[in-house]
């Protein structure tokens, strides 16, 4: 279909495959069903757990689960942790996916200062 997805490049897809299909060429795709194999549904968090909490806490706007992904990292950034290993605790392959987090820590320059002013101290105190 191409990447364009206004409403007249969609309507004549949609146009195209009903011609298909009608001339047998295409089979419309099944259904798809779940299964779980006796293990819980991927669905089931979000309708148990995470929808009620969300309708609970009376939240107005749309939070997903990755939204708390952000958050923690912003924060464990924000307390001081390394990037590296909110790298290793979000599970990304490479700092340049966790380097997005970085953009929420507005002191970030005093962070680096105060870290540059205890290293200093610390070298020049063990050099007396």
């Amino acid at each position: 279909m191409g990447r364009c997805r206004c409403s007249y490049c969609r309507g004549a897809y949609a146009r195209y495959r009903a011609m298909r299909r009608a001339a047998g060429k295409d089979h419309p795709r099944l259904r798809r069903g779940l299964d779980t194999d006796g293990h819980i549904p991927r669905d089931w968090f979000r309708e148990q757990v995470w929808d009620p909490a969300v309708r609970a806490a009376d939240i107005d706007r749309r939070v997903r689960v990755r939204d708390l992904r952000h958050a923690h990292a912003s924060w464990v950034l924000a307390g001081g942790a390394d990037l590296q290993i909110v790298r290793e605790r979000l599970g990304h392959a490479g700092l340049r996916a966790t380097e997005r987090y970085l953009h929420t820590l507005p002191d970030a320059d005093d962070t680096a200062l105060a870290a540059f002013a205890r290293t200093r101290t610390r070298v020049f105190r063990a050099a007396s």
